[in-house]
């Protein structure tokens, strides 16, 4: 790794640091480095975390409310680091996301980013958009709440939304294959188009 060069961190497509790990992320911040393993190759790069050397540290969340509470955000931002913020916010299905707050308290939580970072270090993301099967045989979606969720970030002053469809990844299908009258499914191409158009 080039040590001239500013280094951004993403904190993390992997896990929800924002929600779980904040603790163990400043403690890395204060000793000035990250060391990150490879899943694949086992290989170690030594990321540094001092100030000078971030150019911005991208965080990705489906719940930022520990962080917003740990005041993390504001400590960070004194000590002069760039923030960006990845916000998930999809419909309220727990039966496709458990264990997340309140659709209300997640709106809520966009607003409180909005009101105390730059506005344009805020993406709201609904991910991904997916159509699944229940027991009575009928293809369902996850896009029932999205008319709503988009007017409240619209009027909170949010201007992106970034969305893509599911992949079907075979661990998703092996995991979906143990669970009784569930399964996901796909749409043509075109059929997506038009989904999109909407």
């Amino acid at each position: 790794m080039n040590s001239s060069i500013p280094v951004v961190i993403s904190a993390s497509r992997r896990t929800d640091i924002p929600a779980f790990y904040m603790e163990w992320f400043m403690s890395r911040i204060e000793k000035g480095s990250f060391d990150v393993i490879n899943p694949y190759n086992l290989h170690v790069s030594h990321v540094p975390a001092t100030c000078e050397k971030v150019h911005t540290i991208v965080f990705w969340s489906k719940n930022f409310r520990p962080f917003i509470e740990s005041g993390y955000g504001n400590t960070l931002k004194k000590k002069g680091y760039n923030l960006f913020f990845n916000f998930t916010i999809n419909s309220h299905l727990p039966l496709l996301e458990p264990n997340l707050p309140s659709l209300a308290d997640r709106l809520d939580q966009l607003e409180f980013l909005y009101r105390c970072f730059n506005p344009n270090t805020i993406n709201w993301r609904f991910d991904p958009i997916c159509f699944y099967k229940t027991k009575a045989d009928q293809i369902m979606d996850n896009l029932q709440d999205f008319s709503l969720i988009a007017d409240k970030a619209a009027n909170i002053g949010i201007k992106r939304c970034i969305t893509s469809f599911m992949d079907h990844y075979p661990k998703i299908k092996k995991r979906t294959a143990q669970m009784p009258d569930f399964s996901f499914t796909d749409f043509s191409l075109e059929k997506k188009k038009k989904i999109l158009l909407k």
